[in-house]
């Protein structure tokens, strides 16, 4: 990767974002990228279920936090709240372990070639 060869930093803004907290706009998104034809084989509302019903996460915020965290090339990851519990919450999350390899493949297939949504 361009940034780790090249010791550039990289800022990860938006790693909870509105979908991962509501369901409705997780099925809004996900209607986006199938209409652009980047998600995986077996997209859909339900695909990011498996890492709670799994317990690789205890929930979808869990689960980005430490995405990104583990990440190679995120340099930092920021927690937009201005309440102390969320805060401390988050830093938990990213204190956990990285997600299992099992659970990237799956999360890189069905996700791996998606650009047309970000954090809003």
């Amino acid at each position: 990767m361009h940034t780790i060869k090249n010791n550039i930093g990289v800022l990860s803004i938006f790693a909870v974002w509105r979908a991962l907290w509501d369901p409705d706009q997780l099925e809004t998104d996900i209607m986006r990228i199938l209409n652009a034809g980047q998600g995986g084989e077996g997209l859909n509302g339900h695909s990011l279920d498996f890492l709670t019903s799994e317990g690789i996460a205890g929930t979808l915020t869990e689960a980005a936090y430490r995405f990104c965290r583990y990440t190679p090339g995120i340099s930092v990851t920021l927690s937009g709240t201005g309440n102390h519990a969320h805060l401390m919450e988050n830093l938990r999350s990213m204190e956990k372990a990285p997600l299992p390899e099992s659970a990237l493949k799956r999360l890189r297939a069905l996700f791996g070639n998606v650009e047309c949504v970000c954090g809003e």
